[in-house]
């Protein structure tokens, strides 16, 4: 490509982008940064090094990692912080136009056909090095810190693309169906689009652990930040190439690898309006040796209630009831690795937490919670471990056997007052998940562009939940067998100056798996990566993924309920009435969904960094009621399929006798099967149709200055729009943008000012609102927008000094209506209670 056609396409793209920036010239070797990075795995710190000086890094995993780096503290170009890292080890670097090279010194005639072309991804694929084709968010553990987040829910809230309802403390009574019930155990999650929590497949280093509490879902606020190296988030269907649940994407929470000394911190903090007073007490300790590295981290957090009488949106509660639960949890998690010998290692990763939640809910808002209301205290636990051993298979051939057993249960009790009086209700969840899987990587062929290469692999798991909750008593399991396929194939490199390309590649991937309760499926992924010039980089990521139902969403029984055909006119028998069965149906199967993703990766300096994308999901096979209400139901001639008028008493029988619980008796007098005159079977399907369609756009810009310090800018937003076809010919509903639901438009922005002493970070979140049509009138809902800022303070040999003021303006959601006293008053799945927050934390390395 001539040097006046790379500046046309780069001006035709810059003249559509929403934001004007200066195009800089590339940044010079002088320019010097301030590091100050202790003594770690070496792979780390070259893509923190990296990320500081907006270099691209290329490396292999087997190259850098498990070799240790000693500390790097000073002001250096980013070519002498590089060289200062690699002083004494088997590797050369290869520096060119704000790039690295590193290789073993037998591979120091590496070009940069031969090297993948990001840094170490490992999330969206299981070929090393492979482009994604769609774009991957990266949050490292400094983005954490700045933003003053006490845990990864926070994390996951904060982000444009998730969604905060499903399994989310804080989120209240009656916040619509799909928030309901979900968070028993005081669990945060990913719940990328708004499609669900189980339809954002968590890992951790890769591998999948113990669900979490009745949604299996993996709880991420058990693993400790301390421990967290970077999260990866690919907002793109991926279940050809980890599975079900991948259907709006997938989470990999990367730990650190490699530390060494003792780190101790403590965090206070409080709402000002009241209530949510945290503690957080966290110790780090680690260490390496010349074949290994173990860390391990204890943290201890506390928040105590928010309570309605703290907020003066909460006229229409009890002042004792809770917006946020009284939470306490202890979480341990353990990661090491060793070299066993030449080319063999074993690696694990090990999590427990235990705590309690609490929270109530008042009935009446003039008596106290012991007269009229409910009370729940959960207390909850969680094991898990992960072994893993790769070994090299030589012709640079890898193999890999991962291993995992997990459990997590919770203990709920619910005392229900009434006038006095106290009912005792008792819910147990308890998960049981093993897994094995082998697998192989390497490459198959050499073209002119790079090495085609392979990733083969398979294995087993077995998913298992006991509960006890309402009288039942289930215990569902459920077994899959798994197979998979992924091909990356390079198709141009920059080595073969082709004049109309400056890279490209393919990768395909296919997946079997085999359930024991719903037969087999394969999913199929494609990813296309064009780059037409080294500033800019197109992808197209096409795939089919799915999801399996929960084992509670399937297996927990359904209810019977008999109501009279009252409100029906004269078409029925005065006096007559109507059976309905409604809830869970053991004949569900899997969800489906096709995925579609367009973006574009343009970044014509080392400085500027603009990323956007398109997304269509078209879901189908969704599980779901068939009924929003049984008002109706018998006469319209759509739910037709669902009526069996004059039913048998054989039908009778048996559906009330398959139900979970005795008959519910909507009327005033005995049930007598020959005054039912229908029969209405309103249990979950696999009916539903759902469309999720959107953009997403993320800016970066870093700005060198004086002394070693840096200006970096930051903004993320997201577009959303999806509705919703529960049977044929109904009419579609939308979702996006009503209460309970995902708002049509979320954005983050902020900047950072950073130095070797001291860092100060400012940032504004922007959450849409929403429309309340449970009226005749449809009510708005406004948005709300916070700023946060966090200053954190390096006193040399003493200690580092955080200071995080979130929602410095205190914000408030906007009140809506309620249809009874204990509902909470304010829409909690987009809009928080928290309010003004000020923390203090105090760390220091030992």
């Amino acid at each position: 490509m001539t040097i006046q056609n790379r500046h046309t396409i780069l001006g035709l793209l810059a003249s559509t982008t929403i934001m004007v920036m200066p195009v800089e010239a590339a940044a010079q070797d002088t320019q010097r940064y301030a590091f100050d990075i202790p003594a770690q795995d070496l792979g780390d710190t070259l893509r923190t090094v990296a990320a500081t000086a907006n270099w691209q890094l290329y490396a292999t995993a087997d190259d850098v990692n498990g070799v240790s780096a000693p500390q790097l503290r000073g002001s250096f170009t980013a070519r002498e912080a590089i060289e200062n890292l690699l002083r004494g080890t088997r590797l050369v670097a290869r520096f060119d136009n704000q790039s690295v090279i590193i290789r073993g010194r037998s591979e120091a005639h590496a070009t940069l056909a031969q090297v993948p072309e990001e840094a170490i991804v490992v999330t969206g694929t299981r070929i090393e090095g492979a482009p994604s084709a769609a774009p991957v968010i990266v949050v490292t553990s400094n983005d954490i810190k700045n933003a003053g987040f006490a845990d990864l829910g926070d994390l996951a809230r904060s982000l444009p693309q998730n969604f905060g309802g499903g399994q989310n403390p804080g989120v209240g009574s009656a916040q619509g169906t799909q928030n309901e019930n979900v968070n028993v155990n005081g669990a945060s999650t990913f719940n990328l689009r708004g499609i669900g929590p189980n339809a954002t497949l968590t890992l951790l280093n890769g591998n999948r652990f113990a669900y979490s509490g009745n949604n299996s879902v993996i709880d991420v606020s058990a693993i400790p930040v301390a421990a967290v190296e970077r999260v990866e988030i690919v907002a793109d269907g991926a279940s050809a190439i980890y599975g079900a649940d991948a259907v709006a994407g997938v989470v990999n929470i990367l730990l650190r690898k490699d530390y060494r000394g003792i780190t101790t911190s403590a965090r206070l903090g409080g709402s000002t309006d009241g209530g949510n007073f945290q503690q957080q007490y966290t110790l780090l300790a680690g260490t390496n040796w010349s074949t290994g590295g173990l860390i391990a981290v204890y943290d201890r957090f506390d928040n105590s209630a928010i309570r309605a009488g703290d907020r003066t949106y909460s006229s229409s509660s009890n002042p004792a009831s809770t917006f946020y639960p009284d939470l306490q949890r202890h979480s341990v998690l353990l990661s090491g690795h060793q070299q066993l010998g030449v080319g063999i290692g074993i690696k694990a990763d090990l999590i427990y937490k235990r705590g309690d939640m609490t929270s109530v809910r008042g009935l009446l808002a003039d008596r106290p919670i012991e007269t009229s209301g409910t009370r729940v205290i959960n207390k909850f636990e969680t094991f898990g471990i992960a072994p893993m051993v790769e070994v090299e298979l030589g012709a640079r051939w890898n193999a890999r056997v991962t291993g995992f057993y997990g459990t997590d249960e919770t203990l709920g009790t619910t005392d229900i007052f009434t006038n006095g009086s106290t009912r005792k209700l008792i819910r147990i969840f308890d998960n049981r998940n093993i897994a094995v899987e082998a697998g192989v990587e390497g490459p198959l062929l050499a073209l002119p562009a790079g090495e085609v290469r392979l990733a083969a692999g398979g294995g087993w798991r077995h998913n298992r939940i006991h509960a006890e909750f309402s009288g039942r008593n289930i215990t569902p399991t459920r077994e899959n067998k798994f197979a998979y396929g992924e091909l990356f194939v390079p198709l141009a490199s920059p080595a073969q100056n082709l004049g109309f390309v400056h890279r490209a590649s393919l990768t395909a991937a296919l997946r079997w798996e085999d359930y024991s309760d719903s037969g087999s499926i394969v999913t199929p992924k494609l990813g296309l990566v064009f780059a037409p010039a080294a500033e800019l980089s197109l992808g197209v990521s096409w795939g089919r993924s799915f999801k399996m139902p929960t084992l509670i969403q399937q297996y927990t029984g359904y209810a019977a309920v008999l109501y009279p055909v009252t409100g029906y006119g004269n078409r029925f028998r005065a006096g007559s009435n109507f059976l309905y069965i409604g809830g869970p149906n053991p004949e569900v199967g899997p969800e489906r969904a096709e995925n579609l993703t367009l973006s574009a990766n343009f970044r014509p300096s080392p400085r500027l960094q603009i990323v956007t994308s398109f997304f269509n999901i078209d879901y189908r096979d969704r599980v779901a009621p068939p009924l929003s209400s049984v008002l109706g139901a018998l006469t319209n001639p759509l739910y037709a399929s669902l009526v069996t008028f004059n039913p048998t008493v054989a039908q009778l029988n048996a559906a009330i006798a398959g139900a979970a619980g005795p008959l519910g008796n909507g009327t005033t007098g005995p049930y007598d099967p020959s005054n039912v005159i229908a029969l209405l079977d309103g249990r979950d399907r696999n009916i539903a149709e759902q469309r999720y369609q959107g953009a997403d756009l993320a800016i970066r810009y870093r700005v060198p200055l004086t002394e070693g310090r840096t200006l970096s800018f930051s903004a993320g937003a997201t577009w959303l729009d999806s509705q919703q076809r529960l049977l044929p010919g109904l009419p579609t509903t939308n979702l996006a943008g009503n209460i309970f639901r995902s708002p049509h438009f979320r954005a983050r922005g902020g900047a950072t000012l950073d130095s070797a002493n001291f860092t100060l970070a400012a940032f504004t979140s922007f959450t849409g609102g929403v429309t309340d049509r449970r009226r005749p009138v449809p009510i708005e809902i406004s948005p709300v927008a916070t700023f946060d800022l966090t200053g954190r303070i390096k006193l040399r040999g003493l200690a580092d000094v955080t200071i995080s003021a979130l929602n410095i303006f205190n914000s408030k959601p906007d009140q809506i209506l309620v249809a009874a006293p204990d509902d909470t008053p304010f829409d909690s799945t987009n809009y928080s209670a928290v309010g003004r927050f000020l923390a203090l934390t105090i760390s220091r390395d030992w």
